[in-house]
C-alpha cells in the first residue's frame, strides 16, 4: 500500500475530487490498483487492530479532520473539470499535504488513512451493495459530523463514478 495518498509524495497535496473509475485508471499507469477494502482496513488498525491509525482513542486534530465544513454547490461540482467545476473545488479543499501531521501514521507507516481526502477503495464484498466502490476514512471535517474519523467507518452511498470535492485515493500492488 502507498504510505500516501496519491500522489504518494510525502509533502505534497492529495488528488482529490477524483471518481473511483479515475482512481483505479491513475493506479493502473503506474502498475498498481486502487486498494480494496480488507487491506485498507488492515493497514488502517494495524496488528493491534486500533479504531484509529494511531491507537485505541480519537484524539481531534491528530489527523487532517479539524476544518470547517463549506457548503458545496454540487452544480458547479458535477460541471468538474470546467473552469467552474475546478474553482468550487478549489474553493472547498482544505487537505494538508500528505504526512504533515506526523501523528496521523498507522503501525505499518501509512500516513493519512483518517481525515485529509476520503479515500475510494475496491468493495471487498461487492454482493453486500450495489456498488464495487466505497469511501473509507472521512476527510478533513470529519465523517459528516456522524462520528470521528475512525478505520471502520464507510460511505456506501455513491457508485465509482460518483465526483465529490473530498474524494481522492491510494493505490496498492501485489
Amino acid at each position: 500500500m502507498d504510505r500516501f495518498e496519491a500522489p504518494n509524495v510525502a509533502g505534497a497535496q492529495p488528488l482529490a475530487a477524483q471518481t473511483a473509475i479515475e482512481g483505479e485508471a491513475w493506479c493502473a499507469v503506474r502498475s498498481k490498483r486502487l486498494c480494496t477494502e480488507i487491506e485498507w482496513m488492515k493497514a488502517c488498525q494495524g496488528r493491534s487492530k486500533y479504531n484509529y491509525p494511531y491507537g485505541a482513542n480519537y484524539e481531534r486534530s491528530r489527523c487532517t479532520d479539524d476544518k470547517v465544513w463549506k457548503a458545496p454547490d454540487w452544480k458547479l461540482i458535477s460541471s468538474y473539470p470546467s473552469p467552474e467545476g475546478k474553482a468550487e473545488v478549489e474553493r472547498l479543499y482544505q487537505a494538508d499535504a500528505s504526512g504533515s501531521r506526523t501523528g496521523c501514521i498507522s503501525e505499518d507507516g501509512v500516513y493519512d488513512l483518517t481525515g485529509n481526502v476520503t479515500e475510494w477503495v475496491a468493495r471487498s464484498h461487492p454482493n453486500r451493495t450495489n456498488y464495487k466502490h466505497v469511501m473509507k476514512g472521512c476527510y478533513w471535517v470529519g465523517c459528516s459530523q456522524i462520528t470521528p474519523p475512525n478505520c471502520a467507518y464507510t460511505n456506501l452511498a455513491h457508485p465509482g463514478t460518483f465526483r465529490s470535492y473530498e474524494a481522492g485515493f491510494r493505490c496498492c500492488s501485489n
